[in-house]
């Protein structure tokens, strides 16, 4: 009898142990972006959660920004109520990003970068106009598509080479009355690292 208990103590303190051992939850870390995409010189906001939902987890932040091979350090930071994190970063090229903390690192994160572009009217009355992309590189040989915004629809207008400034000043026959135009630069300028760019629309009137 005596022999029984002891046997069946023992099999209950392996059962505990073993279910124990079974609860245990791996560390885990998520990672979203406030957006999938930005225009060059404009901030996105990346954030997520600990598994472990403490305060005060140091979470490394990782990037990797368009041609290179590896992710590397940005910056780090500390959990707040709940285990959530989060950081501003500002890319100025396509860029992943991935959270580390402790042994788990979270799923990688991608944001979409579209380079800045400005458009602005030089002389009224010659339909003189000036347009500059602006980035982390050159744009000097690419095209832009001058386009033309109305009610009806969008009518490209003409196509314009940027000179080593990345920047181009162009004329256009304008209609009397209201004309509203917007540049864009599209994926096949633009890439590698960057999608399509496009100008504010610019409202004339002659």
């Amino acid at each position: 009898m005596r022999r029984t208990i002891i046997v069946l103590a023992a099999l209950s303190l392996t059962l505990l142990g073993a279910s124990s051992g079974s609860g245990a939850s791996p560390q885990s870390l998520t990672i979203s972006v406030s957006r999938p995409s930005v225009v060059f010189g404009s901030s996105v906001t990346l954030s997520g959660k600990a598994s472990n939902h403490k305060v005060g987890e140091k979470v490394e932040v990782l990037a990797e920004p368009s041609g290179a091979t590896s992710f590397s350090t940005l910056t780090s930071v500390d959990t707040t109520v709940g285990g959530q994190w989060t950081d501003v970063v500002k890319p100025t090229i396509e860029t992943s990003y991935q959270a580390k903390w402790k042994s788990a690192k979270s799923s990688v994160a991608t944001v979409k970068v579209r380079p800045l572009i400005t458009l602005t009217l030089v002389n009224l009355s010659t339909g003189t106009f000036s347009t500059k992309v602006a980035a982390a590189r050159s744009f000097a040989g690419k095209f832009v598509l001058v386009q033309r915004v109305s009610s009806t629809g969008i009518t490209t207008l003409k196509k314009v080479t940027l000179d080593t400034s990345s920047s181009a000043t162009f004329h256009v026959r304008l209609h009397h009355g209201r004309s509203r135009l917007r540049v864009v630069m599209p994926t096949s300028q633009t890439a590698p690292g960057y999608i399509t760019g496009t100008s504010k629309v610019l409202t004339v009137h002659r």
